[in-house]
């Protein structure tokens, strides 16, 4: 079995590129039509001007967060491109293992220019039905970590497809067919809040067991136990605003519910985080649980927001040692 295929689920830090998108929700993403339909981990952000409106907590998948920072060395040749909104995809290949992975931009390229700088680092020309793409092999640093071939494709100079073979060839027929927005992932954004600057969908069935053997006592795996789909929508401001949605298996008692929403209640309980002097009144706090999903809302300080992120078992350090499954032969 090909060796760190497997990862964690982990929490993108915020990275400098910020462009000049304005949309308010996130079904106003140009992209967002061309994300296969079925895909098991759907994030993505958006960046405005400004420090405090850029996207940051994205829950990926290890082959995700490389994707993105491999696009950015091989976009980092056009000093002149704006990246407006990103979206990153996770899905499971046809043994059932989350190992396809695809890497959506949107913003302003030149493709000319990356396509003539991944040629001369060795990059093979290439196309699908028409559509000029290079195909990337794994860089040099990412040994045993990317063993995926990857294709590169970027349209009109204002979307750039980058990933697995199989998921961008989806994404390109979509694109060519001018698909709408896949109904069920349309569905559970329009139940986010409009003004969220990142977002993120899980389909929990089909990552549980992953994700259960690289972090088996975290919040996150306590919250999708059980679930059928989780959705994280963050709002970065003077504070942070952090939403969480819910949504149980059609066999699950209400009970379940509950016991989410207590678990959600203990997750930010002034008492978990540290502070120097008496804990402030916390806003925008609120939680309700409805007949078949729990919905909970919380406003934090950036000091509370990161010392969530590590109470919670979220965060995980980019720099940090990469953990794998030990499960499958790695």
């Amino acid at each position: 079995m090909r060796p760190f295929i497997y990862r964690l689920l982990c929490i993108l830090a915020s990275f400098a590129i910020f462009g000049s998108s304005l949309f308010a929700s996130p079904l106003n993403s140009k992209l967002l039509s061309l994300v296969p339909p079925g895909a098991e981990i759907v994030a993505g952000f958006e960046n405005h001007p400004g420090g405090h409106k850029c996207g940051r907590l994205l829950l990926s998948t290890h082959n995700d967060r490389i994707d993105l920072d491999d696009w950015q060395a091989l976009a980092g040749v056009d000093n002149k491109r704006v990246v407006d909104e990103v979206i990153e995809v996770a899905a499971t290949s046809s043994i059932g293992r989350l190992t396809e992975h695809l890497l959506l931009v949107g913003g302003r390229f030149d493709k000319e220019r990356i396509f003539s700088a991944a040629e001369l680092n060795g990059a093979e020309k290439s196309e699908f039905e028409g559509l000029a793409l290079i195909v990337i092999q794994p860089f040099a640093r990412e040994e045993n970590e990317m063993l995926d071939k990857r294709w590169l494709v970027i349209l009109d100079d204002r979307i750039a497809m980058f990933g697995t073979e199989s998921m961008v060839q989806r994404a390109l027929r979509r694109y060519q067919s001018h698909a709408t927005i896949d109904m069920a992932l349309m569905e559970r954004l329009s139940q986010m809040p409009s003004d969220v600057s990142s977002w993120n969908v899980l389909v929990a069935p089909k990552i549980e067991k992953s994700l259960s053997l690289t972090q088996p006592n975290s919040l996150l795996a306590q919250l999708i136990d059980g679930a059928e789909v989780l959705m994280v929508g963050t709002r970065f401001g003077s504070t942070v605003r952090v939403d969480f949605l819910l949504h149980a298996r059609s066999d699950q008692a209400t009970g379940l519910l509950n016991q989410k929403a207590s678990a959600f209640a203990d997750m930010f309980a002034k008492g978990r985080f540290q502070q120097s002097g008496p804990s402030p009144q916390r806003r925008g706090e609120s939680l309700s649980v409805d007949a078949d999903r729990v919905h909970g809302s919380v406003e934090l300080s950036a000091k509370e927001f990161e010392e969530w992120n590590e109470l919670g078992g979220f965060t995980r350090s980019l720099q940090g040692p990469v953990l794998h499954n030990p499960g499958h032969g790695e």
